[in-house]
C-alpha cells in the first residue's frame, strides 16, 4: 500500500513538471527578459537590460489564439552614446521596446528606466513571445 501511494504521487509530480515544461504557466520575469534582450538586439539597439520586472499581466482570447499580455519595468544601460530615432518608426519597433514615445539620446553608461508591452501567444510548443521564440 506505502508503494502505491508512492507511485500515485510520483506521477503526480511527473505530471507537474511535464505541465511547467508545456508553456502551461504565463510567461514570467526570466522568460520577458530573455525576449526584450532578443527584440532589442534585433532592432539594433546597443544597449544591456540591466533590470527587469514583470508589473502586470493578463490573458487575452480570440476565436483564433490564445494570447498573453505581459507588462514590464525595465532598465537599460548604454555602454556607448545612443540615439533613438523614433520619428521613421511606422511599426512596433525599438522606441516601442524601450518604452520611448519620442526621440531621445542617452550619454554613454546612462541609464533609461523603461516601461512596456510584450505580447506572448501560446502554441503547441509553449509561449511565443514576440521574437518568434517558443518559451
Amino acid at each position: 500500500m506505502k508503494f502505491r501511494g508512492l507511485g500515485l504521487a510520483l506521477a503526480g509530480a511527473a505530471a507537474l513538471a511535464l505541465a511547467a515544461c508545456s508553456g502551461g504557466r504565463e510567461p514570467n520575469d526570466a522568460v520577458g527578459a530573455k525576449v526584450l534582450r532578443n527584440l532589442l538586439s534585433k532592432q539594433g539597439v546597443n544597449g544591456k537590460l540591466i533590470s527587469f520586472k514583470k508589473i502586470d499581466g493578463r490573458a487575452l482570447k480570440t476565436p483564433s489564439a490564445e494570447a498573453y499580455e505581459f507588462l514590464y519595468e525595465a532598465e537599460v544601460q548604454f555602454p556607448e552614446a545612443y540615439e533613438a530615432d523614433c520619428s521613421n518608426e511606422r511599426a512596433r519597433g525599438r522606441c516601442a521596446y524601450l518604452g520611448l514615445a519620442a526621440s531621445q539620446s542617452f550619454q554613454k553608461g546612462e541609464v533609461l528606466k523603461a516601461e512596456g508591452t510584450l505580447h506572448f501567444v501560446r502554441s503547441d510548443k509553449g509561449w511565443v513571445g514576440e521574437d518568434q521564440n517558443a518559451y
